[in-house]
């Protein structure tokens, strides 16, 4: 499914609202967050969403990070909702997501994780001082981050099998095979194992940081310098902060950021296997639609 010109501003003041909860929720507990990645382009270069896009991404120091998901356990979030890897076995990430619990939002259709439209919550966790082994350490939770992707897909058998057709995807195919005997077990292990590589170093005592959840490999891997301040924009009318090195963080990232891409490179990049603006409706149902929308594709 896409989102259609017409309900574009309806998807995007759902976010926006969910920006807003977190934003509030953040200043009155004191903690620190930083709008990132094509949220912190937007409010620079565009004071709010880039007109193609349709997330919201911030991140937060891992300690900030941890304070804010215990807080979200234990207050009444009302009409919003958090969604971790610990709350949610059908979740095939690391990081949170804050949502908007009114709304249905299925992403892929083989991963069944049903939750609302939300704003992504990314930790920012100490590194080794040394860039050659932090970005080391970047590829190894990227290696194992994977392996936890692959075993929260449900292929068909087909194309289970089809995995064996390509040596290359031969490791997938042990790790599906693992996961469909011993799922719980295994995801236990490889939240453990990114767990361990997230919490190995201080993020208080050390120089550099990396967003190991983030998309952008080793350019994941940064001074915590960047982070020393905040500095604040206009994102759609609400105040946001970004870090103060964010010209730096952004041109690592992106290069010249405020040159605006090609054209044919203006689309949003996430997909959504179905969604529903105005309710949430139930597992079974919202699994059911994506199921109904491949059949309705492939006749």
């Amino acid at each position: 499914m896409i989102v259609t010109p017409e309900l574009q501003p309806k998807w995007n003041a759902i976010i926006l609202d969910v920006l807003r909860y977190f934003t509030e929720l953040c200043k009155k507990h004191g903690l620190t967050y930083y709008c990132c990645g094509g949220t912190a382009i937007g409010a620079i270069r565009h004071g709010g969403f880039i007109p193609w896009d349709d997330d919201i991404d911030v991140f937060m120091p891992r300690p900030q990070y941890d304070r804010f998901i215990q807080l979200a356990s234990t207050i009444d979030l009302g009409c919003y909702e958090l969604i971790t890897p610990y709350n949610n076995a059908n979740y095939p990430l690391f990081f949170a997501k804050l949502c908007n619990r009114n709304t249905t939002l299925i992403e892929k259709a083989d991963t069944p994780c049903v939750h609302g439209l939300y704003i992504d919550i990314f930790p920012i966790d100490g590194a080794p001082d040394d860039v050659s082994l932090a970005q080391a350490m970047e590829a190894r939770f990227r290696k194992t981050k994977n392996k936890l992707e692959a075993i929260s897909t449900h292929s068909s058998f087909v194309d289970y099998m089809r995995l064996l057709m390509t040596f290359k995807e031969w490791g997938r195919f042990a790790r599906k095979t693992i996961g469909f005997f011993f799922r719980k077990a295994y995801r236990e292990h490889l939240l453990r194992q990114l767990a361990d590589i997230s919490y190995r170093y201080d993020f208080n005592t050390s120089t550099l940081v990396a967003v190991y959840c983030g998309s952008y490999g080793p350019k994941e891997v940064f001074p915590k310098e960047w982070l020393r301040s905040t500095v604040l924009f206009s994102f759609e009318g609400l105040t946001v902060d970004l870090p103060s090195g964010y010209d730096y963080y952004l041109r690592q990232y992106y290069g010249d950021y405020m040159q605006l891409p090609p054209e044919e490179q203006r689309m949003a990049h996430h997909r959504k296997a179905y969604y529903n603006l105005d309710c949430r409706i139930s597992d079974n149902e919202a699994v059911k639609a994506v199921k109904k929308a491949l059949q309705e594709l492939d006749g």
